[in-house]
């Protein structure tokens, strides 16, 4: 499949690239994560490493989690109200079933990630970086990816309401 780029001239006209370049489908994240040993500590430590780490059932309302590192991880049915996630590494992790209101994931990356089943509101990823990532059903409302760069990211059988892609380079 070609794409052909479009551009608009001074006064507002339609004018087509001739340059076309082949755009392949998006890659998608290969998880492939290890027995995760279950999350035991209160809420979350900013700047913390969790590596093989499973947080299920877990209610990290407003926990602060700025600048943490998640590598090979698992969060399983966890709230995530308030959570304080700016600058946090993401990294060969699952989320199934979370939800939250006002998760800060500015400035956030976001690497071979599977978000599944996800309920979340007013989620703040500007800035952020997101590369080979899957979003697969769930609900996301005002979702802000403002100046983020996305690649290969794909929304499938999701409900966005009101995404915010301003600047972002997708």
């Amino acid at each position: 499949m070609a794409r052909t780029r479009v551009s608009r001239t001074a006064g507002g006209e339609a004018r087509t690239d001739a340059r076309a370049r082949a755009v392949g489908r998006p890659k998608r994240p290969e998880i492939g994560l290890p027995v995760l040993r279950p999350h035991e500590e209160a809420g979350l430590s900013p700047d913390g490493d969790y590596d093989g780490v499973g947080f299920t059932d877990l209610d990290l309302s407003g926990a602060d989690g700025a600048g943490a590192t998640f590598l090979d991880c698992g969060l399983y049915r966890c709230a995530l109200d308030e959570a304080q996630l700016e600058r946090a590494r993401f990294i060969d992790t699952v989320a199934e079933g979370v939800w939250g209101v006002g998760t800060g994931l500015a400035r956030a990356e976001i690497r071979d990630v599977e978000l599944a089943d996800a309920r979340l509101g007013g989620t703040q990823l500007h800035g952020a970086r997101l590369t080979r990532v899957l979003v697969r059903g769930g609900k996301i409302d005002f979702l802000n990816l403002r100046q983020s760069t996305l690649k290969d990211v794909t929304f499938e059988g999701c409900v966005l309401i009101e995404p915010d892609f301003s600047g972002a380079s997708l």
